[in-house]
């Protein structure tokens, strides 16, 4: 069975900015277009992905950052009942926020490994298989 990794926003902002751990994240959706893993993120991470890129440059760059992502061997999970009950029983339990709660929650639903940049993250440790990028 094919290794299953959760890419959370700060994961595909890395690989856009050529940041430290773009190389890993590159090698995962290469492994995702050999078959060789399954890659899912959330809902929350298009979102933020617009509105980070759009604030910091411009609409145009957001819109092809979209492209690129939503063109990748990537599953894109919305949100349902479930999801949201796991993300609230995270956010209700641990400090995070409220968008990390739902990229966690999908990686728990999925026993998949967290990708992340994010320290928020660390207070999850042993609930959800994390695999923290290193710092910029």
């Amino acid at each position: 069975m094919a290794e299953s990794f959760v890419l959370d926003t700060s994961a595909w902002l890395a690989l856009d900015e050529a940041e430290p751990g773009a190389e890993e994240v590159e090698a995962i959706l290469a492994r995702a277009w050999s078959g060789k893993a399954e890659v899912h993120a959330c809902f929350v991470t298009l979102t933020e992905l617009e509105y980070i890129r759009t604030q910091e440059r411009d609409a145009e760059q957001a819109a092809e950052l979209m492209a690129f992502a939503n063109s990748q061997q990537v599953t894109w999970h919305h949100s349902d009942n479930t999801l949201c009950s796991a993300a609230a029983k995270l956010k209700a339990a641990h400090r995070i926020s409220f968008a990390d709660s739902f990229v966690a929650a999908l990686a728990q639903r999925l026993n998949a490994t967290l990708i992340h940049k994010d320290p928020e993250f660390n207070t999850l440790n042993g609930v959800v298989t994390l695999a923290m990028l290193p710092p910029k």
